[in-house]
């Protein structure tokens, strides 16, 4: 634990999670540009984020490669806001079960980067459940963990449960796609909101660290 406080003396913490964020939103975004150099078709209604994982052009690497990079660069930020919380005393079995859930979430982007959907189906789907799944868990515990630190930013702390309800949704709506007739608009919709609202959490809970720690 000194190791770490030591190492989180040196870099702010905070940032890793401004940096996770930016390179998750670089590489979807470049891997969306040449993607669309070949099929312009791609749209947040019509394909699936890890579409991205198999696209044409180059596309595949560069959204892989981010998204084993930006789930390494997150873990650090959530040992980081585990860490604070920790030494704001906050209760001890949320906060493990928060950053066990981190974790969960940490190994599905791995998987997620490591195994694309359409050459390794079934470890893609692996990692995929283990994402949202750990994503909405990650952040209920978070906010609860938040909500026991008597001076904690009450806003802030309810953003973990407004965010966790979109990926519990999009698993649902995906279970769904199994049955035929089932129009696939709703479930890609909703995996990108799951993102967005993912990525929103992590910027709220990152700049509430970087102030707090001026």
């Amino acid at each position: 634990m000194d190791i770490l406080n030591n190492f989180y003396k040196k870099i702010n913490g905070s940032y890793f999670g401004f940096l996770g964020v930016g390179v998750s939103i670089a590489s979807i975004f470049i891997a969306y540009l040449l993607y669309i150099q070949v099929d312009a078709s791609f749209t947040i209604f019509t394909h699936f984020i890890s579409d991205l994982g198999d696209g044409p052009n180059y596309s595949n690497i560069v959204f892989n490669i981010g998204m084993i990079f930006a789930s390494i660069i997150n873990l650090f930020f959530y040992i980081y806001l585990t860490i604070y919380l920790m030494n704001q005393n906050a209760q001890k079995e949320p906060i493990f079960a928060s950053f066990g859930s981190a974790l969960l979430s940490f190994v599905g982007g791995l998987f997620v980067g490591f195994f694309p959907s359409a050459t390794t189906h079934i470890p893609h789907l692996i990692g995929a459940l283990f994402s949202f799944v750990g994503s909405f868990l990650m952040s209920v515990f978070y906010s609860i963990s938040e909500f026991s630190v008597p001076n904690f930013n009450r806003k802030v702390a309810s953003s973990g449960l407004i965010q966790a309800p979109f990926p519990i949704i999009f698993i649902l709506l995906y279970i769904t796609l199994y049955f035929s007739g089932i129009n696939t608009i709703l479930p890609i919709f909703m995996e990108w909101m799951s993102y967005f609202s993912q990525v929103a959490w992590l910027l709220i809970q990152a700049l509430y660290l970087f102030k707090v720690s001026k």
